[in-house]
């Protein structure tokens, strides 16, 4: 794993938020993504980028050398948790992206 990214300070909700949202990344990295084989891995990287209403934090989960990914058939409730309540409790987007070389998940949110 590699994690690339300045330091930045997160309030507690955003905190709470992000640390749900990474917990089941995880959970399903090691179930079905990067962490279930061995030559599999994950680049997380986060920027900040100015924008007409503030400053945001756009940060991305990137699994590569993993199995082969498939979209899924139906979402689940760890997609649902990140798409829609990761983006409403963070007031910004999340998008899941599954590429056949490993799923990217992309977060653009106010910068906490």
């Amino acid at each position: 794993m590699v994690i690339t990214g300045e330091n930045i300070r997160c309030p507690p909700k955003a905190a709470l938020a992000l640390g749900i949202a990474f917990n089941e990344l995880a959970t399903n990295a090691v179930k079905y993504g990067a962490f279930s084989d061995a030559a599999g891995s994950i680049l997380i990287e986060w920027t900040t980028e100015a924008a007409p209403a503030g400053k945001r934090l756009v940060l991305s989960w990137k699994e590569k050398d993993g199995p082969a990914v498939t979209p899924p058939v139906h979402r689940g409730f760890g997609s649902r948790v990140l798409e829609r309540g990761l983006a409403h409790e963070l007031e910004g987007t999340v998008n899941l992206d599954y590429r056949p070389d490993g799923l990217v998940c992309s977060m653009d949110i106010p910068q906490p």
